[in-house]
């Protein structure tokens, strides 16, 4: 069943509002033609349409005084005060409440195009006549229906809406507003009487930016237009901003792929056949990695290979490894014996000093492979040792000290040398190929992968080794670029 003391409280007020509109409607066009009237030759006629607006209002405050639930009782078609007697059509005191005074309409700061949502015509025209004059361009509707439309098909800086109409109300235009995603960000000033607060407050939390009473002041109807056309430009200024950083954030992360394949070109095909096979498994943490290497026969009948870790990620990383990689294939190291590592080693600490190159160093495993005798030659610089796995399973670490590359100019690099057996693989690899979090919490150690090389099958070793590290990988990426060099003696 419904309340009856609700349908009464409805009844009343919206015997309040019809009477109150054609009210704001004279408020509003008398202070528009009083406005377009300049000059000495119509001041009378300006102080007649005054006298109107203040009777105007007069009124309109006895309306929303008397007509009040449990003031006046809907009787038939008469509205009755408390005690039986007609309301009658002045104030308390007798008194016509004087009207605002008029001032000059200025063109508003920034102009912007605006919806008016009203179901009475008049309202519509003596706003869209007041902020036309101001320089906004206004459109006018007088239903949810149509404005719904007009918002789904044109761009709109700020909606003027109505709470009360009939058909689709107020509140329901600014619920499908804020919940559609183009829609939502349109600022919306409700209208209403002043003695709809509660409405306004709900409209307010349901995402409205202001709210406007009706009849309208001049000055508060321009500063909360400014102000809501204000939020409007800044909230429009940061998803421009925010767009833009996400086309700069796509177009660098399309840069860093290409050079990330670049850096994948770069490093050498696997070899098959000949003395030395080689096969790797590259996989940078980041797009941009600081690991590089290279490997492959020398002109003298010799098998070169060098694995580099530059610290850090990313871009100056990823340059600085492809420069080392690079001066050591071209052998363009004045002075330097190219078939010794360690001298090979302390060309590249003088060449590259970290001061000189954004305070970035570089860890180095070079080694020189003569099949004729099956001797390595290698150095290292502040890198893991290799791993060398014999047929049966067995194992030795080649390692060499030495600090890491460009932190201690003029620094001497010494080659160390291991015979290599038959059928024997030698594993050169990164840190990242160790340093890794368990699923138990626990980090890898070099001897850790050491078991597990062991272990590799003589056919795809690197590839298998690469799989078993993902599935000890308790994260979703590596923390660091994995480097992993497989090379088989037959």
């Amino acid at each position: 069943m419904s309340d009856p003391a609700a349908s009464g409280e409805e009844a009343v007020a919206a015997l309040r509002h019809d009477l109150r509109t054609p009210l704001n409607q004279i408020i509003g066009y008398s202070e528009l033609v009083a406005e377009d009237l300049e000059g000495d030759g119509h001041a009378r006629t300006r102080q007649d349409l005054e006298k109107i607006g203040r009777a105007a209002r007069g009124l309109a405050d006895l309306i929303t005084r008397e007509i009040q639930p449990g003031r006046i009782a809907l009787v038939g078609e008469r509205a009755e005060n408390a005690n039986g007697e007609s309301a009658r059509a002045a104030n308390d005191h007798g008194v016509i409440p004087a009207a605002e005074p008029v001032e000059a309409v200025a063109l508003a700061a920034e102009t912007a195009k605006i919806l008016i949502v009203d179901d009475q015509e008049e309202n519509c025209t003596v706003l869209q006549r007041r902020l036309e004059k101001e320089g906004h361009t206004c459109v006018a509707v007088y239903d949810g229906t149509t404005a719904l439309e007009r918002l789904s098909a044109e761009d709109f800086d700020l909606v003027l809406l109505d709470i009360m109409m009939p058909g689709i109300d107020g509140r329901e235009v600014l619920r499908r507003i804020k919940t559609d995603e183009k829609l939502r960000h349109v600022p919306v000033i409700m209208i209403s009487a002043l003695d709809q607060i509660e409405s306004v407050v709900a409209c307010i939390e349901q995402g409205a930016e202001d709210y406007l009473p009706k009849p309208f002041n001049p000055v508060l109807l321009r500063a909360r237009i400014g102000s809501s056309l204000d939020r409007k430009r800044l909230r429009d200024a940061e998803q421009a901003a925010f767009a833009a950083l996400q086309e700069s954030q796509k177009k660098l992360a399309a840069e860093l792929s290409e050079a990330a394949a670049y850096v994948q070109s770069v490093l050498p095909a696997p070899i098959k056949d000949g003395p030395v096979s080689a096969s790797w498994q590259f996989l940078p943490s980041s797009s941009l990695g600081g690991d590089a290497f290279g490997y492959g026969p020398e002109k003298d009948g010799k098998f070169g290979i060098c694995l580099l870790d530059v610290c850090g990620h990313g871009v100056g990383a990823a340059l600085l490894s492809i420069s080392v990689l690079n001066v050591i294939r071209a052998e363009s190291l004045p002075g330097v014996n190219f078939s010794d590592p360690g001298e090979v080693l302390t060309g590249l600490n003088n060449a590259f000093p970290m001061e000189k190159h954004g305070e970035m160093f570089f860890t180095a495993w070079c080694g020189i492979y003569d099949p004729s005798t099956r001797r390595m030659r290698f150095g290292g610089g502040g890198h893991p040792p290799s791993i060398l796995v014999r047929a049966d399973g067995t194992t030795d670490i080649l390692a060499a000290k030495g600090p890491v590359i460009g932190a201690m100019p003029g620094m001497k690099f010494a080659s160390a040398e291991a015979v290599i057996p038959p059928a024997a693989r030698l594993f050169v690899f990164s840190d990242g190929a160790y340093e890794i979090v368990r699923h138990d919490g626990s980090m890898m150690s070099h001897d850790d992968l050491r078991q597990l090389l062991s272990h590799a099958p003589h056919e795809n070793a690197a590839a298998w080794t690469m799989e078993q590290l993902r599935a000890l990988n308790s994260q979703p990426v590596f923390d660091d670029d994995v480097s992993l060099v497989e090379l088989s003696f037959p």
